[in-house]
């Protein structure tokens, strides 16, 4: 999702795996296979760091699911440091934590970034805790289209027959309604979990802004300013089975985030929310999607040489 800030933010185009350090806070009792060393109930960690990702959001979607069929798991905390992704697994993110939220307390911690997909993912959580320095926002969606899916679409037509006038047609104003149709899905989204608390219009939400965490606090983005051990301790306050300071803390496992990557091809020409890339060589006859949506912050512009892709920040 493209952000109104002049400043220039970059994604690495890289895979890297990082082992998640966790913050001790009270008795810590790591992993589920543990859960018959105390009949205190617990307060679990789930952490996404780097995109919203296929890979990323499997290993969360899974993690919750595990949380919710386990009794002594009285309270979910998900610390997340994301930029978004793919609206696909965005929403799969979204959908796994709404429906946790659905049966336990869900407190969301954004560690640094909580962006685009990051931030459509959390907003099922019964409260947002945010560092002054944590951005938040950029709601909206850009897509990928080839430049030659609609430069070509005449040599398509000729090289296919087809079994009704839409099939496989791209067009730049079919782009552009179904990116007004993923856009209206997902500000409805953030107003229906967090309209009583943003100030802000529907329009103002849906410019693709980002905000610092004291800026977030006071438009209702996020709700209060604190660290890991905040949120885990508002998350034990609301869940049922908690009292007092009497409950264990779960990290689960560790991580292996797979950073976002925007675009491998070279990009051509941005107009508006459409991205145009140049056409991978597709002889070998190996399906590829033809156009992809991302809920990401930033528009990426152009490649460069180093490993990064630079975009509009």
């Amino acid at each position: 999702m493209r952000s109104s800030s002049a400043r220039t933010a970059s994604f690495v185009v890289v895979v890297t795996a990082a082992i998640v350090t966790a913050v001790t806070v009270g008795p810590v009792v790591w992993g589920l296979a543990t859960s018959g060393v105390s009949d205190r109930q617990s307060v679990a960690v789930v952490t996404l760091r780097g995109g919203t990702t296929d890979a990323n959001v499997n290993a969360v979607t899974r993690q919750l699911r595990q949380l919710r069929s386990n009794d002594s798991v009285g309270a979910v905390v998900i610390r997340i440091d994301s930029p978004g992704g793919p609206v696909d697994a965005s929403e799969e993110f979204y959908l796994a934590v709404n429906r946790t939220a659905q049966e336990m307390p869900v407190v969301a911690y954004v560690e640094g970034l909580a962006a685009s997909g990051g931030y459509y993912g959390i907003v099922p959580a019964d409260e947002i805790v945010v560092k002054p320095s944590s951005t938040v926002g950029s709601i909206g969606v850009v897509v990928q289209a080839p430049l030659s899916a609609i430069e070509r679409d005449a040599e398509t037509q000729e090289q296919f027959v087809r079994s009704g006038p839409d099939k496989a047609q791209i067009s730049v104003d079919g782009l552009r309604a179904d990116i007004e149709r993923l856009q209206r899905s997902f500000v409805g989204t953030v107003l229906a979990h967090r309209g009583d608390r943003i100030t802000l219009s529907r329009n103002e939400i849906a410019s693709g802004r980002t905000f610092l965490g004291t800026q977030a606090v006071r438009n209702g983005f996020a709700d209060r300013i604190g660290d890991v051990n905040a949120a885990i301790s508002i998350a034990a306050e609301r869940a049922d089975g908690i009292d007092g300071d009497r409950y264990d803390v779960r990290y689960l496992g560790t991580q292996r985030p797979v950073n976002v990557v925007v675009l491998g091809q070279d990009v051509r020409r941005v107009e508006g929310d459409v991205v145009y890339v140049a056409a991978e060589d597709d002889s070998d006859g190996e399906f590829r999607q033809p156009v992809e949506y991302y809920a990401v912050w930033g528009v990426p512009t152009n490649d460069s040489d180093d490993g990064e892709v630079y975009v509009d920040g």
